[in-house]
């Protein structure tokens, strides 16, 4: 079985951490409700184009919103989403890291999966829910099986570059600390907004996160240098067991769209599979919210596949920008940061 899954991680009140994108309270409703519409857009597009695939959802709360007059609890039964509630157990204490905290989240979904799932082969793509679908899977999913059952994303990042306060050098500090012995490269680091494995490559994930776990905890402790995010963890447990074949680069991309702060839109990103679109939570992941929606809740209206990729090709300017959209970026991109200073 092939499984297509997000997930939403709720912080309480108390426990928020910093999401630039939203730029307001990570436990406020208003935060949230970005989120739920990333993720119903999420499967509302992989839906229309995977149909043979189960869907997953992982999800630390059992309260679902309603969002102008739409029970999200209902839409994602009819969508077929398998709604799995799975507590997060390993917060980092308050200071380890001021941005992404529930990215952590990850790694109780791994151990769900270890403990939950029994076929070793069945693959779990995961994805952050800010990802639409262009194409069907199917050649993904071939690929990862090809590929001993495991796919990265590579980031291709200079050694230099400042990752959530660690670098490419920083890593390789922290992986020697770690191992007990130096290192002859520089490691790479895999984007976390991506991850494909078969259960049996999770199972050992997650058992060295396990070990790993309280290790990160005491050097945080001690103020020495960590892992900051859950890519860093990844992409230290992939290099640890030699996962680091089947990137899967030409599937996917973070594309960065607003030309108000970083545009770095590519000819070849038409070619893609799955577009994650950071900067997009507020804008066009939610114009395209609305429309998916609006068909899905009409079904008698006729949109194809050709219709779909016109679409959303011009909702987020790719590859080419037309006036009209930079006009909605640099409007809406202002009235958003005056909105932020009321939160």
């Amino acid at each position: 079985m092939n499984y297509i899954c997000t997930w939403l991680c709720i912080d309480a009140h108390g426990e928020e951490s910093n999401y630039p994108q939203t730029g307001i309270s990570s436990s406020s409703q208003k935060h949230q409700l970005i989120y739920w519409k990333c993720l119903i857009t999420f499967y509302l597009t992989s839906k229309r184009l995977n149909k043979t695939e189960k869907h997953l959802l992982f999800t630390n709360t059992s309260q679902f919103p309603i969002i102008d007059k739409i029970d999200t609890l209902k839409l994602l039964e009819q969508l077929e989403v398998d709604i799995i509630l799975t507590d997060f157990k390993y917060k980092t204490p308050t200071g380890y890291h001021g941005r992404w905290r529930n990215q952590f989240y990850e790694f109780s979904i791994f151990e769900y999966i270890s403990k939950n799932f029994d076929q070793p082969m069945d693959l779990f793509l995961l994805l952050d829910s800010d990802c639409i679908f262009l194409k069907p899977t199917n050649d993904l999913f071939k690929q990862a099986i090809q590929d001993n059952g495991f796919m990265s994303y590579d980031m291709f990042y200079d050694e230099n570059k400042d990752v959530n306060g660690l670098n490419r050098l920083g890593m390789k500090d922290v992986y020697e600390s770690l191992l007990g012995y130096k290192i002859d490269v520089t490691p790479k680091y895999f984007g976390g907004e991506f991850f494909l494995s078969n259960q049996k490559n999770i199972k050992k994930i997650f058992s060295d996160f396990d070990e790993l776990w309280p290790k990160l905890l005491l050097k945080n402790e001690q103020n020495i240098k960590k892992f900051n995010e859950e890519a860093h963890v990844l992409s230290f447990i992939f290099y640890k067991n030699a996962f680091v074949e089947g990137v899967a680069n030409k599937f996917i991309r973070r594309i960065w769209t607003n030309p108000v702060f970083y545009r770095d839109v590519l000819p070849t990103d038409i070619n893609l599979m799955i577009w994650h679109l950071p900067a997009e939570k507020t804008l066009g992941l939610s114009l395209l919210y609305k429309k998916l929606l609006s068909q899905y809740l009409t079904p008698s209206q006729k949109w194809n596949n050709a219709n779909y990729i016109d679409f959303i090709k011009k909702t987020f300017g790719i590859p080419s920008l037309s006036l009209k959209n930079r006009c909605f970026y640099y409007f809406n991109t202002y009235i958003n940061a005056l909105k932020k200073r009321f939160y």
